[in-house]
């Protein structure tokens, strides 16, 4: 609950409206039973007339009531003489107050005028045997069962006055019924009005949560260094980011739909209830313990299974990417059914999960509507018993009724609500982890920025050792040289021995165990990250293109490089002869990854992105490997001249794509096993030999010999 209050709080003031809204909606909402019971009760059953006070009286009927008074002064006090011999209500006498206290004076009276004016004998107000015995009769039914049945006898009494007096009743009922019917009209209108606000509101939130967290999720994502991303999986991060936000955005806004009105209508009605008939709320209690409990067990048994399934989603997710990504290596060794089995595994237990927590929850709903049910049936019976003691009125139970269920009905969707909030949170926690994770990689307080003129390009990498985190052993062990501006620097070495462990260093994707890495004789932890990959052209092992077109892709992170830049740099990687076959030329279209050209072209497409930057430090991870000899050499041959004044580091497989660089590295498991040309490394470095040997002819190896004797 604490990670949502501290996602939401940007939200707070339209929460605060989303909250007065349902207050208001709440309230009026709950208005609405007791003019309903109002309506039955006084509206229909007493023809509008609200209290047992007589509105109007015949002079006979006036003279009767004050022989069943001890105070005769209480009517002469609230009554005055009209011009047509009839005794009104004074004006004066207007408040619910005034006519509470009046009517607790009234009542016995009216309800003992009733009874004489129903009785068979004729001097009825003369008989005070009568009138005695009759008086200790609901003087006794009172203290029984209350005033409601002795007021409801003295408002009859009240209507048979007003009609003595020669005056329409009927009419008393037609202002009583529409103005009651109006004001409810209106109340109506005020509580949709609020809960369309409330919606609305609601709604907004929940979409703007759900953009906030995943703009905060994929600009965390983008920040992240490769430590990161292995932590949590590129899979499980897509998740996150798509499904999870998803569940939290729904659960959002339902949250502040439901889960804010709910309790303030329950809590409203429980109030109104106690007002109209405390002594049945046992039911209600019973009804709400019953749901509780249900609630509880199946949040027991769906909690562990809801963990899980967001889990599960990581995995199907992973393989799905992994079978998409290789479905060409899958198909061309035949492993179609494996990987289909492989899937289905992990789909199967996401459906069997799902399928159970569906099948706990689909219990849910079945039982709460026996539980609702159960009450009616309870509270009608108890009402009847009430209503033929006297205790209690129509109205007053079908109010009764209608309080009890929305009481209900908002601990039911509390209660569905209590079930989707665990998966909810389950997920917020998940993207939590990922917006909480401190960066291993992150600018210093005092980074210094890299000015494009100032920058020359040197790189040292000064006895720098690196371990991979868990790793037992180092993956590069005292790493020591110099690349300097306008020279060719080539890292060669067998498979695993660091090579591009070396690139991603000087790119600090990772940091160093020991030791510096320095540009221009600063250490790049102590510049900005921005500064340092700005001033370098990297070429993956790996073409990576983006969807868009040939132009997007060569003037990547350039948005206003010029159409004859991109030319020059298509020119250069040799990229300009399929392009130009093209109908659409650099507008041509790249599918996502570059899946609609071949391995070679994205190669010399990456090449040209990193030439149309024109950086300071150029790096190629094995960027050749793609191309025939012949454009190899060629590619090199223009790019030499495009580069001359840059740092360029080539790591390679091929020995002749790094033969007349001006320095060679020769790694061996992690270690620098010698430095040099060509011509220095055949005679100092074995494993250097050992790879010259067996991929060029000796007749080559000759040739390259004689070329550098020459050039010295």
């Amino acid at each position: 609950m604490q990670l949502l209050v501290k996602y939401l709080k940007p939200f707070w003031k339209i929460i605060a409206i989303i909250l007065v809204a349902h207050v208001v909606q709440a309230y009026s909402t709950l208005l609405l039973p007791t003019y309903t019971s109002g309506l039955v009760d006084v509206g229909i059953q007493a023809k509008g007339f609200e209290y047992a006070v007589p509105l109007a009286m015949s002079q006979e009927d006036y003279q009767n009531l004050q022989s069943l008074l001890e105070n005769p002064s209480q009517v002469e006090k609230a009554y005055y003489r009209g011009t047509d011999g009839v005794f009104h209500l004074k004006d004066q006498v207007s408040s619910k107050e005034q006519l509470t206290s009046l009517e607790e004076d009234l009542a016995i009276p009216l309800a003992l005028y009733q009874r004489l004016v129903y009785s068979d004998q004729a001097q009825a107000f003369s008989d005070q045997t009568l009138i005695s015995k009759e008086r200790d009769a609901l003087q006794k039914q009172a203290s029984i069962s209350g005033l409601t049945y002795v007021t409801s006898q003295g408002v009859q009494a009240a209507i048979q006055m007003y009609a003595d007096a020669g005056l329409n009743p009927n009419k008393v009922q037609f202002d009583y019924l529409f103005g009651k019917g109006f004001l409810m009209l209106g109340i109506t209108l005020v509580t949709i009005s609020s809960a369309v606000l409330a919606f609305y509101l609601a709604a907004k939130v929940g979409a703007d949560f759900g953009y906030r967290i995943r703009k905060q999720l994929f600009d965390k994502v983008l920040r992240f260094s490769d430590h990161e991303i292995e932590k949590f999986s590129s899979a499980s991060l897509i998740t996150r980011t798509t499904n999870d936000v998803q569940q939290i955005q729904m659960m959002v806004t339902l949250f502040l739909r439901i889960m804010i009105f709910s309790p303030i209508v329950a809590s409203g009605g429980l109030i109104y209830l106690f007002g109209i008939q405390p002594n049945i709320i046992w039911i209600l209690g019973l009804s709400i313990a019953v749901i509780a409990v249900m609630v509880f067990v199946l949040f027991k048994l769906t909690m562990p299974r809801f963990r899980r399934i967001q889990g599960l989603f990581d995995r199907v997710n992973l393989i799905a990417r992994e079978v998409i990504t290789g479905i060409q290596v899958i198909r061309t060794f035949g492993r179609q059914d494996y990987e289909g089995k492989r899937f289905d595994t992990a789909n199967y237990e996401l459906q069997q999960n799902h399928l159970f927590s569906g099948r706990v929850m689909s219990m849910m709903m079945p039982f709460m509507i026996f539980v609702l049910d159960a009450s009616s049936i309870l509270i009608v019976w108890n009402g009847s018993q009430q209503i033929a003691g006297g205790t209690m009125q129509v109205g007053q139970m079908m109010a009764f009724i209608s309080y009890s269920m929305q009481i209900l009905i908002s601990f039911v969707m509390l209660s569905n609500m209590s079930m989707m909030f665990p998966r909810s949170l389950v997920a917020l926690g998940r993207i939590d982890a990922v917006l909480e994770e401190p960066f291993s990689i992150y600018d210093q307080p005092q980074a210094l920025s890299l000015e494009a003129k100032q920058v020359k390009g040197q790189v040292t990498f000064n006895h720098v050792d690196f371990t991979y985190e868990g790793a037992d052993e180092k993956a590069l062990t005292d790493i020591d040289f110099v690349a300097h501006p306008g020279q060719t620097t080539a890292i060669i070495g067998s498979t695993g021995s660091g090579k591009s462990t070396i690139l991603n260093l000087l790119m600090r994707y990772y940091d160093v165990s020991e030791g510096q890495i320095l540009i221009d004789g600063q250490d790049i932890r102590n510049l900005k990250l921005a500064d340092l990959r700005r001033h370098i052209g990297y070429v993956p092992q790996k073409g990576v293109l983006f969807s868009g077109t040939i132009a997007s892709n060569i003037g990547f992170g350039l948005p206003d490089i010029e159409q004859n830049q991109l030319k020059e740099a298509a020119e250069i990687a040799h990229a300009s002869e399929f392009i130009n076959e093209k109908e659409e030329g650099m507008q041509a279209a790249i599918a996502q990854g570059g899946t609609n050209i071949s391995g070679g072209q994205k190669q010399r497409l990456s090449i040209a992105r990193a030439i149309a930057k024109r950086p300071e430090i150029y790096l190629f991870d094995d960027s050749f490997s793609a191309l025939d000899y012949r454009t190899d050499a060629s590619l090199r041959k223009a790019l030499n001249e495009t580069v001359k004044d840059a740092t360029v580091i080539i790591v390679a497989q091929r020995i002749s794509t790094i033969l007349d660089a001006d320095q060679i590295i020769v790694l061996d498991e992690g270690r620098i096993d010698g430095i040099g040309r060509h011509l220095d490394l055949m005679e100092k470095s074995a494993v250097y030999r050992e790879i010259a040997e067996s991929q060029l002819s000796q007749a080559e190896l000759a040739a390259q010999a004689h070329k550098q004797e020459k050039e010295v």
